[in-house]
């Protein structure tokens, strides 16, 4: 019987290895004809294996690899890229199938009650698919949904996953090593050129990295700037002594970086984080961070960027003149919403609406509109015209709870909350010149930590042992 049972065993593995070379043959075949001689988008193939085998081996060791890694891949996934899905949207897939199996576990880790929240993301995500309904690109639009989907994930699952310090030290830990290539990469760019670095004719060289553009680039430079900030003004154990000492030199290098993305809404909020810190933490610092934008100004780079601010404001007297980038933005606010139907004010017309009817109210010039699609610029114009009055003040509502339950475990750990709420800040401001909601590995890393805080800020409460705060949350 045993030597029959290894038998029918062999036999099995046989026809197993044999159907999964007919399958994965026959998946080549396709594959090869869909790309042509990009032979390059073979790789999908392997990749995705790959993925999927981490992901059933260890989901939550997959997931610790998303984390360091995520920031880096945008120029991988955009080169096997097959039409509008790709690599990045099975990786959203498996992001947001670990937050649902997370959801059925039956251990309850340590957590805040975040009703609030949770019914503000039901509304606006519910509010979101309600729009593909009648948005006029369906595919992309779903795409778009999907993404949105995948924020609220990565922010349920900052929660879950956080039961004691040593969690939350691990995974703030992380984030922040995910700038490690990010800022290699730039440095090597820096120094020998690349794909890195992008050149225009008005704004010269403007620093990448690893991103598709150097305006999400700089969103993410200032979360990680916060976050190497706090986790070294904190003392979290899972930093090292040395470490520790080299912080400041490498926040500084982030800094630096930063102002090479030459994204003057970045330099801002950076500039605002600072400056709060000092004046409610440590006005020692006060004088410094005051009289850091006028040494700022010495560099010729910043110096044109600002400039650039108080020239170029209207097309010119013939009509065909160039104009500077803040008021090219809000020339396509004031043309959108003057293109809107009133009939849409409140619902608007749809997830990825804007970018879809942009070259029917966009301005090239004075007299011609522009021949490729734009997005806002500007989430609260871009959620306004997509979901419409009621999908702009859902996410508004979002945020009004996320900061409404940061202000209530303040006590807990004022560094830590103060630190996530000038993060939030960082973000609804630069959301005003910026396609921020479409910056996914920004939103990933950035909803994360705000998980993570609400979990994790209980932690720290001194007024009761450990045990009792785990207890309490349970």
């Amino acid at each position: 019987m045993p030597k029959m049972n290894m038998n029918i065993t062999k036999v099995s593995l046989i026809l197993l290895a044999a159907l999964s070379a007919l399958f994965f043959g026959l998946v080549s075949l396709l594959l090869t004809q869909l790309v042509g001689e990009n032979y390059i988008y073979l790789l999908s193939l392997p990749v995705a294996i790959v993925i999927g085998l981490t992901f059933v081996f260890d989901r939550y060791f997959f997931f610790l690899l998303v984390i360091l890694s995520r920031s880096s891949l945008d120029v991988v996934f955009n080169t096997i890229k097959l039409g509008s899905f790709g690599i990045g949207a099975v990786l959203n897939a498996l992001v947001i199938l670990i937050a649902i199996l997370t959801l059925f576990e039956k251990n309850e880790p340590l957590q805040q009650d975040v009703r609030g929240i949770k019914k503000a993301w039901v509304i606006f995500l519910t509010l979101s698919c309600l729009s593909l309904a009648y948005s006029p690109a369906t595919l992309q639009s779903i795409k778009v949904f999907l993404i949105y989907v995948s924020y609220a994930s990565m922010f349920f699952l900052g929660m879950r996953l956080v039961n004691s310090q040593k969690d939350f030290d691990k995974w703030i830990k992380a984030v922040a090593l995910s700038s490690i290539i990010p800022i290699l990469y730039g440095l090597f760019c820096i120094l020998f050129g690349g794909r890195g670095l992008a050149f225009s004719y008005q704004e010269g060289f403007r620093l990448r990295s690893t991103f598709p553009h150097p305006n999400p680039f700089a969103p993410y430079l200032v979360l990680m700037i916060t976050i190497c900030f706090y986790i070294y003004k904190s003392k979290i154990t899972a930093i090292g002594p040395t470490i520790r000492r080299l912080l400041p030199f490498y926040i500084l290098l982030l800094i630096g970086m930063l102002i090479m993305t030459k994204t003057r809404s970045g330099w801002v909020a950076c500039y605002l984080f600072f400056f709060l810190y000092a004046l409610l933490h440590e006005r020692k610092y006060l004088f410094i961070v005051i009289l850091a934008p006028f040494l700022a100004l010495l560099i010729p780079e910043v110096q044109e960027r600002v400039l650039d601010l108080t020239s170029d404001n209207d097309f010119g007297s013939s009509g065909y003149g160039r104009l500077n980038s803040y008021a090219w933005r809000v020339k396509i606010w004031s043309d959108s919403i003057a293109w809107m139907s009133k009939s849409h004010y409140l619902t608007g017309y749809g997830l990825y609406s804007f970018i879809h009817h942009s070259t029917s109210f966009a301005m090239a010039n004075a007299f011609e509109k522009q021949e490729f699609d734009i997005n806002a610029h500007n989430i609260y114009v871009q959620l306004f015209f997509e979901l419409g009055i009621f999908g702009l003040l859902a996410f508004l509502y979002l945020i009004f709870q996320v900061l409404k339950k940061l202000l209530s475990i303040y006590q807990f750990n004022k560094l830590l909350v103060f630190t996530v709420i000038v993060i939030l800040m960082e973000f609804a401001f630069m959301g005003y010149a910026d396609n921020l909601l479409d910056y996914l590995v920004f939103n990933w890393y950035l909803w994360f930590t705000l998980g993570l805080t609400l979990s994790g800020a209980r932690l720290f409460d001194t007024k009761k042992p450990l045990d009792k705060v785990i207890q309490t949350n349970k």
